[in-house]
């Protein structure tokens, strides 16, 4: 009886040790990723427009590479020509080429693979 209460004990310190090592772990892997991910990666810095093509061009706030993966002007897909990728605290150009109306506003979001999409109004004045 005296081994089974030694031993109960002996697997209770471990695993209660073992839990608190894992969990300082993940805390602090969670708190390295909040930084080198941050939730809003991207910011408009300036935007051009004019009838063919809008130039947006976005600061990175990651401390990674982002590549913008997808981007949509009033909920349709533009074709990027070229992969872009903005190297961390850098500004990135990316042209959306189309047919802009004067006097229109248009809704751009651009998404990456890191953090939430960027979502901006245009006006075409």
């Amino acid at each position: 009886m005296k081994a089974a209460v030694a031993a109960f004990i002996l697997v209770f310190v471990t695993v209660v040790t073992a839990g608190f090592v894992f969990y300082q772990f993940a805390f602090n892997l969670t708190e390295r990723m909040k930084t080198t991910f941050p939730a809003q990666t991207l910011q408009l810095e300036s935007y051009s427009i004019n009838e063919t093509y809008l130039t947006v061009h976005i600061r990175s706030f990651a401390s990674a590479n982002v590549q913008v993966t997808e981007v949509y002007v009033n909920e349709k897909v533009c074709n990027l020509k070229k992969s872009i990728t903005i190297l961390p605290s850098e500004i990135g150009v990316i042209e959306l080429y189309g047919i802009y109306v004067r006097g229109t506003y248009y809704v751009v979001k651009i998404f990456s693979g890191l953090g939430l999409p960027l979502a901006f109004n245009v006006e075409y004045e």
